[in-house]
This record gives structure tokens, sequence and C-alpha cells, in this order.
């Protein structure tokens, strides 16, 4: 039961022994009713639609020192705004407080050093951008406002994410229109009957939203990770770095980022199997999918039955270092670890990884 009006302990029994009815007595309507439990304050009650019985009063399940009723009217049950004002207001009010707990928590916050703080306003243009185009409905980052303005400005990301990528402009046709037009709507039915405060919202809205975040959020990754190649490649032109070390080190970092960054993520809420699990199923899809869609694409394009592959020295060496890769997974989890993988494993990986580097290099130069 919400708590919106109370007594005290002294007034509820004033209250069973002057009232045979129930009825709360006239200098409790007329006081304004506080408790030092922090329960909802207010100097107007209605009691009209509540009755309460001597035996209710005298065996209360309240805590002692408290009576406490829910009304309705103060107080809404299912936590949604009771009228399109009533939504407008506390969307406005929710919205400025996210926003100032947003800054205190970078420029007020003890936990963060001088170099976070610098890193962090750097980021901060891309940081709000990033929020007010990707949904995010999940509990600890719930927010009304917020949820209702990102998927209403999620179309103007995709459509820059799609002319950045693919040069497409979803707008040239009536895609584009269609899809701020529904967004908008599913912005406003957020707004105005999505739960306040920390939610949670209904699971037939979360899902989707879930969904659509998810996939929002794959565009900011890809976009990020593209930019950080290009970077990369620009040092290595710069530094007169070869095209093989490139492509072994930069390149192939660079295609791996977004599965490194979401799989960290996840590591670090303490799902390391679903991680694990991802890093095997990342190279199974693109061997999958990726190469079969890719082929698939290409003889209908050439009109070809057959492609020649290539399967030079320095490819071999990684699949064959991929596949020491995984015994060795399967060997410490198993034998040495008796199921657990241990901590250890992962510089042995790393280990591993930097002897692949040297020994591509290797082939490389040994085979030209």
């Amino acid at each position: 039961v919400k708590v919106c009006h109370s007594w005290s302990h002294g007034d509820r029994q004033s209250s069973a022994e002057n009232d045979t009815n129930g009825s709360p007595p006239e200098e409790i309507k007329e006081q304004p009713f506080s408790s030092d439990k922090g329960a909802y304050q207010n100097t107007t009650s209605i009691y009209s639609a509540l009755m309460i019985n001597n035996e209710h009063i005298t065996n209360t399940q309240y805590p002692e020192g408290l009576a406490a009723i829910s009304i309705e009217g103060e107080c809404d049950s299912n936590n949604t705004p009771r009228s399109w004002r009533d939504a407008l207001t506390r969307n406005h009010r929710e919205w400025i407080d996210h926003w100032k707990d947003f800054f205190l928590d970078i420029y007020q916050n003890d936990e963060n050093s001088v170099f976070d703080v610098i890193v962090l306003t750097v980021e901060l243009p891309f940081t709000i951008a990033r929020k007010l185009t990707n949904p995010v409905p999940c509990d600890g980052y719930y927010c009304r406002p917020l949820v209702a303005m990102s998927i209403a400005l999620s179309p103007i990301w995709i459509r820059f994410y799609f002319l950045e990528q693919f040069d497409l402009d979803i707008f040239s046709s009536h895609v584009g229109y269609l899809a701020t037009f529904l967004t908008s709507l599913i912005s406003i039915f957020v707004a105005r009957y999505a739960p306040n405060g920390d939610g949670p919202m209904e699971f037939y809205m979360i899902v989707p939203i879930t969904l659509y975040g998810f996939a929002i959020s794959a565009t900011w990754l890809d976009s990020i990770a593209d930019k950080l190649v290009q970077l990369l490649e620009l040092f290595g032109v710069l530094l007169r770095v070869p095209k093989t070390i490139m492509g072994l080190t930069v390149l192939a970092f660079g295609n791996s980022i977004q599965d490194l960054i979401a799989n960290i993520s996840v590591s670090k809420k303490g799902l390391s199997t679903m991680a694990v699990t991802a890093c095997f199923a990342g190279p199974i899809f693109n061997f999958g999918v990726g190469l079969g869609l890719g082929f698939w694409a290409l003889m209908k394009t050439t009109g070809s039955d057959e492609i020649p592959v290539e399967f030079p020295n320095d490819l071999r060496t990684g699949f064959y270092f991929t596949i020491a890769n995984c015994l060795m997974i399967v060997f410490a989890g198993t034998v040495v670890g008796k199921g657990v993988i241990g901590k250890k494993f992962g510089y042995v990986a790393c280990a591993l990884y930097v002897v692949y580097v040297f020994t591509s290099l290797y082939v490389s130069n040994a085979s030209k």
C-alpha cells in the first residue's frame, strides 16, 4: 500500500475512542498530516472513500507509531500519470533531475580522477548525442522522458548512419518519414503511459523498446569502430608501418573491437559464461552466415557457379592458431580447471596471440 496520508499512534487511539464509526476525528480532518517516518505530507485530506472501524484500527498491521491509509487521488497505485497535464509536469521534472544527476556524476563524483573528468568532458557531446538517440528502458538507466525523446530522435541518427556508411538517404523515400511518424507516436505513448521514477515498464513495452535500442547500439558501435580503424590507418601511413603489420594488428583489432567492447561489458556484469559463448558465436556467425551470404551475393552478381579462393601461408597460420586456441580452452576448462576457466588462461591466450602475430609476420616475409 502506498502511503499518502498518515496520523500518529496517539491520534489513532483518540480516533478509536471518540468515534464509533471509525471516521477520523474532526481535529485530525482539519490539520495537516505529517509523519517522522517519511509519509507523504498534505494539508488536504479526503476520507469519503475509506471507512475504518475500531477493530481495524486496533489490530492494524502498520508499524508502531504510524497508521497510514492510501486514498485515490493523490497517489496512483500503478505509478502512471493521471492526465496529459500531469504527464507533462512529471516528465519535465524527471528530465531536469536526470540531467542534473548526470552532470553531478561527472563533475562532483569523488571517484573520478582529474584525467577521468577531462576524458568525460571531451566525450560529453558524443555521450549526449548517444543518450538522445538510443532508448535504454532497463533498470538503473530508466528515465521516462529520455526514453521517449530518444525514440523520437532515433531516425535522425539512423539517417546519419546510413548516409555515412552506405551513402543512402532513408528520407529520399517514404521510409524515413514513415519511421519518423511511427517513432513519434511511440514516444508520445511512452511519455503519457510509461511509469514514473525508476519504473519498471510493463513487459509488453520494455521488450520491443529494448530490441530497438539494441539495434541502435549496434549502429553506434559500428560507427565508432569504423572511425577508430580510420584513425589507426592514418597513424600507420604517417609512421610508415608496413601493410602486413597493419593487417595483423590494427585492422584485425578494428574488425573485432565491437565484439571486444560487448564481451568486456558482459563480463563486468558477472555474465562470464555469456561472454565466452559470444566469443565463439561471433566467429561462427561470420564463417557461416557472413561467408555464406557473401559468396551467394557474389555468385549471383557474377553469374558464376564457382569462386576460386586462395589459402596463403599467413591465412593458414591463423587457421592453425585458431584451432590451437580452441584446444587450449577445452584443456584448461576440463582438465586443468575441472569445469572452470581460471584467470591465468587469459594471460596464456594473450601470449598465444602475440606468438601468432610474430609467426605470421615471419611466414609472410619468408614467402616473399
